[in-house]
């Protein structure tokens, strides 16, 4: 495992046991009880280095994140249990500013970088919640027409607040999970 690969996974179990609200035993990867709520050991071929992982168990599928500038709210679900998603939910809280992307995007860029292992594509639909690789935004597509599948965009969540997604263009967002 790389070290950015290494990073992204401590920030995941960070800010995952941070977000449920457990204490600095869990947030070190350790629950109280000292023993790991999951463990794997890897091997990388041709080294005898061994790598840990203390991934949470459950999945993050259903969670909520809300998208907050004053008074509007755009409230996304997370439907994508990946890599990519974990290390995008280990930054939250952040504040971002969004904005308009080709008259079909809003985007912003997160202040880390994403995790992209296996991560598969999208043919974007209106209210996806998505990242674009090579740039390592994130943002929500309120128009989709004449888009067809990337392999550079990967879906986070998707949201039914289409028509508050315009109104975050160029305000200072805070993006936080929802309790």
């Amino acid at each position: 495992m790389t070290a950015r690969r290494q990073t992204h996974a401590a920030r995941a179990i960070t800010g995952l046991a941070s977000k449920a609200g457990a204490g600095p035993a869990a947030r070190s990867g350790t629950p109280a009880d000292g023993n790991p709520p999951f463990e794997t050991t890897t091997e990388d071929s041709g080294s005898t280095d061994k790598t840990k992982s203390t991934a949470p168990k459950q999945s993050i599928a259903g969670m909520i994140v809300s998208f907050t500038a004053g008074n509007v709210v755009v409230e996304a679900v997370i439907v994508e249990d990946n890599p990519t998603t974990r290390s995008f939910l280990s930054m939250l809280p952040m504040t971002l500013t969004f904005s308009d992307f080709g008259g079909k995007e809003k985007v912003a860029s997160p202040p880390g970088d994403l995790d992209y292992t296996g991560a598969e594509g999208l043919r974007p639909e209106v209210g996806d919640l998505f990242s674009y690789m090579p740039w390592g935004n994130i943002g929500f597509f309120y128009n989709a027409e004449g888009h067809t599948f990337s392999s550079s965009l990967t879906k986070i969540g998707e949201t039914a607040d289409i028509d508050q997604i315009g109104l975050l263009d160029g305000k200072a967002v805070t993006i936080a999970a929802r309790d």
